[in-house]
Parts: C-alpha cells; structure tokens; sequence
C-alpha cells in the first residue's frame, strides 16, 4: 500500500491531530481498510476475525467471557455472534452447569475462514508496524498496552486478558 502525508492544510485543524484518541482512531481506520481490502472475497470483517481468533485459542468459550476478552458489550457480542453463526463459522450450545450460559465454538469452516483471513491480519498490522523501526515499534505496542490494560472501564466493556500481553 502507498503511504500518503497529510498537507499543512489538512493538518491544520485546530489540535485535531494532536488528541490522541482521534489519531488511535485513524491508526485503527487504516488498519481496517488494509484488512478489510485484503478479506473482501472472503467477507470477513475485523471484528468478526477478531472473534475467531479468540475461539480459535480454546476449545469453546462462555459468551460472556468471550466478550471480556474482546472488551465488548453484550450488545455488540451478540450480534457479532448471530452473524457468524449465520455464516457457519460459530456453533452455539447451552453450558450444562449453568444453563443460563452460551457456550461458543469454531466450527470446521470457521477454522478454515479464519487460517485464509490470517495473512490480511498479519498484512494489516504490518502496514502500520513497518512505519516505525524495530525499538518504536516494541515502545508503541508497550505503550498501547498500557493504556488499553489501565483505562479499560468494566461498566462500558470489562477487559479480561487471557494470558499476559
């Protein structure tokens, strides 16, 4: 992919680029398009990607604990969670010790959907990493880190991290 600089003009924006949250959301548009160019034939979104990988590193997970791990809201899990079921990707059943609970598991195809979608993953990644040299890139992925790991808020969408990042 080109990479493009922005203009005075478009830079002068009143601070605009100097707010964090708005340059975190461009760094994520980018890696987006890269993503979702490379996995149009396969009609994937990030999202829905980012829920097989999740499920892809366990056998089956609770709903709500996949949730957790992606740092959403149940809204949102659930409907990220129809369509992939509606694709074939996902199987769904109730957990035998607390049928309140959904359990969730990768079926065959999801499994082959996710290892095609891997490379797109890796590409948009790379796209924004490779801007930056190997020590900025160990202090920006530290970096990030550290703000998601510290400001997550669990009344919006509780965080649970599986492992150490």
């Amino acid at each position: 992919m080109p990479k493009k600089s922005v203009s005075k003009e478009e830079n002068d924006l009143g601070g605009l680029y100097d707010r964090p949250g708005f340059l975190l959301r461009r760094c994520q548009q980018e890696t987006g398009w890269v993503f979702e160019e490379s996995c149009a034939e396969l009609g994937l979104t990030q999202r829905q990607y980012d829920f097989l990988f999740a499920l892809s590193e366990a056998d089956e997970r609770d709903q709500d604990q996949l949730a957790r791990l992606l740092g959403l809201d149940r809204s949102n899990t659930g409907h990220v969670i129809k369509i992939l079921l509606r694709k074939g990707y996902i199987e769904r059943r109730v957990k035998p010790s607390d049928k309140r609970k959904r359990l969730i598991r990768l079926t065959e195809n999801g499994r082959d959907i996710f290892q095609a979608a891997k490379p797109a993953a890796m590409a948009a990644r790379d796209y924004l990493l490779d801007l930056l040299d190997q020590d900025e890139q160990e202090i920006f992925m530290r970096l990030l880190r550290k703000i998601v790991l510290t400001n997550t808020r669990p009344d919006r969408a509780p965080l649970e991290i599986a492992g150490s990042l």
